[in-house]
């Protein structure tokens, strides 16, 4: 039976990403949605952004959405004033251009085909039964899905959820990272009715606990983690 899955928060981890596609075994007609920050901090960005554009090429249902890191990165090219570049280096800018640098690509050119691909990403999706975004969404709006600053950029944000404009929907997110076993302990019963699930498991962080990448199957409410392998 075709699966709907979440993964965020790759973050240049791409030998992490590909082990964590084969552990839960992605098929062609399983839907996979991946909730940005594909770029920084990790040391392959580049391939992270190949191996999608190939799983998109080769059938595979992927619903990519952007991120903070993705839009620095964004930012910093296209419109490329002294401000955006400053936001993407502190971001972590040195590792997601290096990772460009290739045998047939010495000076570690960006592939334009990368640029295009990410500015065409959308920053959510709704589904009947989810709210799927990067990191969180501004209920001070009277639509929340029109805030997206917030959708790439809040944090600490629970506390204002509108539970009458949300419904039974449940909200899916990146951007802050949690250990393991606060990941694992969304999925308790006592935390059933709770309509947030935050999957950044911190790939990138060498936080004790820390260090995952997760897949979140939606429609049984699993976890899946594979450890770090691309330090």
């Amino acid at each position: 039976m075709p699966r709907r899955v979440a993964i965020s928060d790759i973050h240049g981890c791409a030998r992490t990403f590909e082990a964590l596609l084969d552990r839960i075994s992605l098929g062609t007609t399983d839907d996979l949605y991946l909730l940005g920050d594909f770029v920084d901090r990790g040391p392959r960005s580049a391939q992270v952004l190949d191996m999608i554009l190939r799983l998109q090429a080769e059938g595979y249902r992927i619903h990519p959405l952007r991120g903070n890191h993705d839009q620095y990165m964004l930012d910093a090219i296209l419109v490329g004033d002294k401000r955006s570049r400053a936001s993407w280096r502190n971001a972590g800018a040195a590792s997601t251009k290096s990772s460009y640098i290739q045998p047939g690509n010495p000076e570690g050119r960006i592939d334009p085909q990368h640029i295009a691909w990410l500015n065409q990403l959308p920053y959510y999706y709704l589904l009947d039964d989810y709210i799927l975004v990067h990191a969180g969404l501004n209920f001070r709006r009277k639509n929340p899905l029109k805030g997206k600053k917030a959708m790439l950029n809040r944090r600490n944000w629970y506390r204002h959820i509108d539970y009458d404009w949300l419904g039974d929907r449940k909200i899916v997110h990146g951007h802050t990272p949690l250990t393991r076993q606060q990941v694992e302990a969304q999925a308790h019963p006592r935390r059933r009715a709770y309509p947030v699930f935050d999957i950044d498991a911190g790939c990138f962080h060498t936080k004790p606990g820390m260090g995952h990448l997760c897949a979140l199957n939606l429609d049984d409410r699993t976890f899946t983690f594979v450890p770090n392998l691309d330090r």
